[in-house]
């Protein structure tokens, strides 16, 4: 998803996508950016529900801890090294539903071999609600550049050939990312949340998932 390197003070829904993007794909919490930032957690919140924009003084020091979005939007080949390390879960994922590459954080739930998740199919590796999710991206243009942004709560259970696994509420942010073959790929991202915390989105987003259109 491109995001503007220098968001305008009166453009709440830029910082809060920025913002949002910024913590899920380093797998920071509010409260660790307020402190970075030495604001308040309810004025993260405040920032990323779009209620205010940072005020100018602020908007530098945010740019300059997250940095730009073309560090955010990097080639693909540099965002498949980058989401391999996340400690956090996070994957690439194909058209076919092929998970292309897998966060550390993620192999370390599925208790799997990276060889055992890379090139498997997201049915093959999920049930449950995140292989709905991909079919809600297939049928609303996900892979064809229809959406800018997905936001969902899901509830993970992770399958393999050893076991099946309830792994609780996870709070999803999804953005379409262009490869090298020109073809959109699936940057899936996800953090555990409480129980009150998935009810609480669930009713926030109007069920499973919020889709941000382009344009």
């Amino acid at each position: 998803m491109p995001v503007d390197d220098n968001p305008a003070e009166g453009a709440p829904d830029i910082w809060r996508n920025y913002l949002r993007r910024y913590r899920f794909t380093n797998n920071i919490k509010q409260a660790a950016l307020a402190e970075d930032l030495g604001v308040t957690q309810a004025m993260v919140s405040r920032w990323e529900s779009g209620e205010v924009s940072p005020a100018p003084g602020m908007q530098a020091r945010i740019r300059a801890l997250a940095g730009t979005s073309d560090a955010m939007a990097s080639p693909l080949v540099g965002w498949r090294n980058h989401v391999s390390f996340q400690p956090g879960m996070a994957a690439v994922v194909s058209v076919d539903g092929v998970v292309e590459t897998a966060s550390a954080g993620l192999i370390r739930e599925l208790d799997l071999s990276r060889g055992q998740i890379e090139g498997k199919g997201i049915d093959a590796l999920f049930c449950g609600d995140l292989v709905g999710l991909f079919n809600i991206l297939v049928a609303k243009g996900f892979f064809d550049g229809a959406l800018e942004s997905v936001e969902s709560a899901d509830m993970y259970c992770f399958a393999s050939t050893y076991k099946n696994r309830d792994i609780g509420p996870v709070h999803g942010l999804h953005w379409p990312h262009a490869a090298e073959d020109g073809r959109v790929r699936w940057m899936l991202t996800g953090a555990r949340i409480s129980p009150t915390e998935f009810e609480s989105l669930r009713r926030e987003l109007g069920g499973q998932v919020e889709l941000t259109g382009r344009g």
